[in-house]
């Protein structure tokens, strides 16, 4: 399976949960929403495009900072400081699949950039550290067999990473639950969900079938 892998950088994120508030809480890695988002952006798009995503990722600590937040309500403004979680230097992979046009796109709109991207809050810049096409494939997962990456067999494979899981997966993992939106269908009230575990990085899969890339990092994709 073809897909391009993007690998980012940034100082800073907070990928704010759109039920935090009280305090601006962040996701521990952007949702599918924001990846998708940033890639329709790069695409010039008018309407959703079909695509799978799969997001992992790191950051060094989160840390609490303060800012103004305004409420409009009919014709009245509001403000008030509010307490806002922050990531610091994080390191994100994301997999993509989709037509080979709309990645050949995403490639070269990429390498073309007429503008800073971001990831999150506008504010929340992304460097490109990398942006390169791989191959998927399949690898069957056995604890009584001997790794053979030639035939796709391991014994057992560990996490490099957190990542997003679909649960539909049914891997033997656990996590944080989180229901992630994806794309909204008509309106922005009326959004596409996924039933995800935040799964973090040393985690085993001692059992089943696993999709790595050219660098043996896991791929989850969300809508495969």
């Amino acid at each position: 399976m073809r897909a391009l892998r993007l690998d980012l950088f940034q100082e800073t994120a907070c990928y704010k949960k759109p039920f935090a508030l009280k305090i601006s809480e962040t996701y521990p890695l952007p949702p599918y929403s924001t990846v998708n988002g940033m890639l329709h952006k790069l695409l010039d798009a008018k309407e959703y495009i079909p695509m799978s995503i799969s997001i992992q990722g790191d950051y060094e600590s989160i840390v609490n900072n303060y800012q103004t937040t305004y409420f409009y309500k009919k014709k009245e403004v509001t403000s008030m400081p509010m307490n806002q979680h922050m990531l610091l230097n994080v390191k994100i992979i994301i997999h993509i699949n989709a037509e080979d046009e709309v990645l050949d796109k995403i490639y070269n709109s990429i390498l073309n950039l007429s503008e800073y991207l971001s990831l999150g809050r506008k504010e929340d810049l992304v460097r490109i550290d990398n942006v390169r096409f791989v191959d998927v494939e399949e690898y069957e997962v056995d604890e009584d067999a001997e790794d053979s990456y030639d035939e796709n067999i391991l014994s057992n494979y560990m996490l490099k990473m957190p990542i997003y899981v679909p649960k539909e997966k049914n891997y033997d993992f656990s996590g944080i639950n989180y229901r992630l939106n994806n794309f909204y269908i008509d309106k922005r009230s009326n959004w596409n969900k996924i039933n995800t575990l935040y799964v973090e990085k040393d985690n085993l899969v001692s059992d089943g079938n696993i999709f790595l890339d050219d660098f043996y990092d896991l791929v989850c994709f969300n809508n495969i």
